[in-house]
């Protein structure tokens, strides 16, 4: 009677689901958190579909979508959900600040936060369309190339490899220092700043740069 080619999920189950993430992951499931929460219904789910709840916080609002992985259709979207006590809740996993803090094997923060600009983009594949550029990140430790990465926002679905780009020249190359870029990335550094003392290199298209914020939207100043 619905038009739907099969009976779907309740939309007050998914939208259980959704707070059920976000309570296990900012509240430790402490329902008595819960302060309110929003979200505009999208697409259907139907029985036997994979929810997938994408969040990040800003304050006591924790902002987030949900999707379908097996289409990758957003079925809840625009969302945000109000928790009480913030300062007292713990997470059950790393933010972005907690991940760009510790080093990777190479001995750089940096190569953790390009591990999370990889899922980031694997999880986003609509970036490609939004920044269109190729940049080739130069990491250094006093002063030195102490590690290279390529972001690629600009063919297939996107990717991140370490190393620099082998297919031509990038659209553009950034050289920033290790620690100079995790705390660019954790909010704790102004990129405009750190480029007007040089201490940030830009090559190429420097106009690329404004769209990397599209990479950790509301998560950090990147």
């Amino acid at each position: 009677m619905g038009g739907f080619s099969s009976p779907i999920l309740h939309g007050l189950c998914s939208f259980g689901f959704a707070a059920r993430h976000i309570l296990r992951q900012y509240a430790n499931n402490d329902v008595t958190k819960f302060k309110a929460i929003k979200t505009r219904f999208s697409k259907p789910v139907y029985p036997g579909q994979t929810i997938q709840t994408d969040m990040w916080r800003e304050g006591n609002r924790i902002f987030f979508q949900c999707k379908v992985v097996e289409s990758g259709h957003l079925v809840l979207s625009g969302g945000y959900v109000d928790l009480k006590d913030m300062d007292d809740a713990k997470t059950t996993m790393p933010d972005v600040h907690a991940v760009v803090s510790s080093p990777g094997k190479s001995g750089l923060k940096s190569e953790a936060l390009f591990k999370e600009i990889g899922k980031r983009i694997s999880d986003h594949p609509e970036l490609v369309k939004k920044v269109k550029g190729i940049f080739e990140w130069n990491i250094t430790k006093g002063g030195k190339t102490a590690g290279q990465w390529t972001v690629d926002l600009k063919s297939g679905s996107g990717s991140v490899t370490e190393g620099p780009y082998k297919q031509g020249k990038a659209d553009c190359t950034i050289t920033v220092e290790d620690d100079d870029l995790a705390a660019i990335a954790m909010g704790k550094a102004n990129p405009q700043e750190l480029f007007m003392k040089s201490k940030l290199k830009v090559k190429g298209n420097i106009m690329l740069t404004t769209k990397l914020g599209q990479l950790f939207k509301d998560q950090a100043k990147l």
